[in-house]
């Protein structure tokens, strides 16, 4: 498989440069791009090439190309890797907000563009060779909103009751929480993986995880010291939540409650995005928040955000009206408030739809398992009935 891979920028001499560090790398065809003549659109007269990966290269305060990329429409942004000069705030929050697979500062090291162009190529052979699962990031409005334990149960239930090929990955680098929910352990983790990415297939990954009885694969952090997410090269997480997506029916991603390079790279990856939040004005306006840097510095479309109100009770000072016309989207689920018996899950590392299938928390996480599936989910009333049937179909 060929991977066409197009240079641009407005200083020749330094995409030249590039392109020899990248003479002679296996499987792709190079072509360079001088934007000139008034135009900032790096794709801009090249019709008749079209890339599979654009490598693009700014200069100091001037950022038009990046700020043309970012307002094109997500379709037609081939993979964007960007080479600049370091410490440019502005470059680097556009390069987020286009969905920049990497950030590499001047002067380039060859070995680290050519690892960055080879694994994107990897991420996109195994992309159209294997299909694509569905990726779904989980993130709190704010600490200790129980997003973790949604994800790590959801993950749980999409493995053991929709009976789908599921990945849980844990972006919490320091405590990796869906670990404890799920009573897994790990010799080798996330972070291991990530520096093996480039050579993993389907075998070799199974080393880097822990299977659950259910058949869910976790990726977590196994570190044993503080472990900052800035260290860690946000094209090898694209990579390995591309080669999961080509092995899985769904990928689901605990997102830390934090907006740095890693976590705006899972929100650009992710297919949907659930924000969870409770009934208060702290967590509304937290998730406000959220949703406007998701929507306008990271070209998130609202079409993929979705809110769930966990602990919710019917007679709580805010109502899901009030939360829905604060944050301008639908409430997509609710999960009742049975804190007790969510906390005896977790304590025991038991998921809940093993520990208690016929309780409500059980079935609010089985109907957002529906609606991410697309399945019809049962009626509450029905579901100590319905589900043995359903599994032994």
């Amino acid at each position: 498989m060929l991977t066409h891979v197009l240079i641009a920028g407005r200083k020749g001499s330094a995409l030249e440069t590039l392109k020899t560090y990248l003479h002679g790398v296996p499987g792709i065809n190079v072509r360079v791009h001088v934007i000139a003549n008034g135009h900032i659109d790096p794709l801009h007269s090249v019709a008749d090439f079209a890339p599979d990966i654009v490598l693009l290269h700014f200069e100091a305060h001037r950022t038009a190309e990046l700020s043309a990329w970012a307002a094109r429409p997500a379709a037609g942004r081939p993979p964007l890797i960007v080479v600049g000069p370091g410490g440019h705030a502005d470059a680097t929050r556009l390069a987020i907000r286009s969905g920049a697979r990497d950030f590499l500062p001047e002067p380039v090291d060859r070995a680290d563009l050519v690892a960055t162009v080879q694994q994107v190529c990897a991420e996109l052979h195994a992309q159209a060779t294997q299909g694509r699962g569905t990726v779904h990031a989980f993130v709190g409005a704010a600490g200790g909103v129980g997003s973790s334990f949604i994800a790590a149960n959801i993950a749980h239930m999409l493995a053991a009751h929709a009976r789908r090929r599921t990945a849980l990955v844990d972006l919490d680098l320091n405590f990796s929480p869906t670990a404890h929910h799920l009573n897994l352990t790990s010799q080798r983790g996330l972070l291991e993986a990530l520096d093996e990415v480039g050579s993993l297939d389907a075998d070799a990954l199974a080393g880097f995880g822990s299977r659950h009885a259910s058949g869910l694969q976790l990726y977590c952090s196994t570190a044993q010291h503080a472990v900052p997410s800035k260290d860690v090269r946000t094209d090898r997480v694209s990579a390995f939540i591309a080669l999961l997506a080509s092995l899985n029916q769904d990928v689901v991603i605990d997102v830390p409650h934090a907006i740095d390079n890693l976590t705006a790279n899972a929100f650009g990856l992710a297919a949907e995005i659930y924000i969870v939040l409770q009934q208060s004005t702290l967590h509304v306006r937290n998730a406000t928040r959220l949703i406007r840097i998701l929507r306008d510095e990271l070209a998130v479309p609202p079409q993929r955000l979705r809110i769930i109100v966990n602990r919710y009770a019917k007679k709580a000072l805010l109502q899901l009206d009030d939360i829905s016309r604060a944050l301008s989207l639908e409430i997509a689920a609710t999960v009742p408030s049975h804190y007790a018996r969510a906390l005896e899950s977790s304590d025991a590392g038991v998921p809940l739809y093993e520990a208690d299938r016929a309780a409500a928390i059980t079935a609010s996480l089985v109907g957002i398992v529906a609606q991410m599936t697309g399945a019809k989910a049962a009626r509450p009333g029905l579901l100590r009935r319905a589900l043995p049937s359903f599994l032994r179909s």
